[in-house]
């Protein structure tokens, strides 16, 4: 994969059916099938196994390797990485939500992918006064309601996309992470966090949710985007 390119593939999960299903968690390694049967909701189960699933189907695009084969471990601070021989320098990124999974796949940069349901009751306002910055909660105040809500997704999509970036867990406090996004682009002020070495994206994989990518830009520039659709199990 060339460096300046990140691909992400997203599917939406709502119309798999049983067979479906079975063959997203036929690739499950051993730990993830067994957190695939701890799932007492089906949906949760399903949405589960296709994001893993997507995954690994994605990581096999270049012929590697099968599906089944990959081989993950976690970070101290619980990224998930490439172990073994078939690790080559890719890092990745995963996410899922209710009827969504995503995940973005990159050449040793850092990266992080988050989706979330935007039509499911939150509150917002409870949440963006706990985790997002003072300067977020007045791009927020200054909207009318049903732009707000948008807006709030924005932000709290681009946030969780670069913690998982980032790759410290909890020692990022999401209210030092000061996002703004308008007609000039995606915008972050951050103490700790080097902005100008980052790239953000914000988009749709469907009209019920919302995907952001975070990605540290290599040094030739910035990076290539690709969004993809699909299970691509060939």
């Amino acid at each position: 994969m060339p460096t300046h390119e990140v691909h992400i593939w997203f599917r939406a999960t709502e119309a798999l059916d049983a067979a479906a299903i079975a063959a997203a968690a036929s690739v499950l390694s051993d730990d993830e099938r067994a957190q695939f049967d701890r799932f007492h909701v089906a949906r949760d189960a399903r949405d589960y196994a296709a994001a893993h699933a997507l995954l690994r189907h994605t990581l096999s695009l270049g012929g590697h390797q099968a599906p089944a084969a990959w081989r993950f471990e976690k970070t101290p601070a619980g990224k998930p990485r490439l172990i073994g021989d078939s690790a080559d320098g890719r890092t990745f990124s995963l996410s899922h939500t209710r009827g969504m999974v995503a995940c973005a796949v990159a050449s040793g940069a850092k990266i992080g992918v988050d989706v979330e349901c935007v039509d499911r009751e939150v509150d917002a306002g409870g949440i963006a006064a706990r985790f997002f910055a003072p300067a977020e909660n007045a791009q927020l105040a200054a909207l009318e309601s049903a732009a707000r809500r948008d807006r709030f997704f924005d932000l709290w999509t681009l946030k969780e996309a670069l913690v998982k970036g980032l790759g410290r867990g909890l020692a990022v406090s999401l209210r030092t992470l000061a996002f703004t996004v308008g007609p000039g682009g995606i915008r972050l002020d951050a103490p700790d966090v080097e902005a100008d070495a980052w790239q953000f994206a914000l988009f749709a994989p469907g009209p019920r949710h919302r995907l952001a990518v975070a990605v540290e830009r290599p040094a030739s520039g910035a990076c290539q985007l690709i969004f993809r659709s699909g299970a691509h199990e060939a």
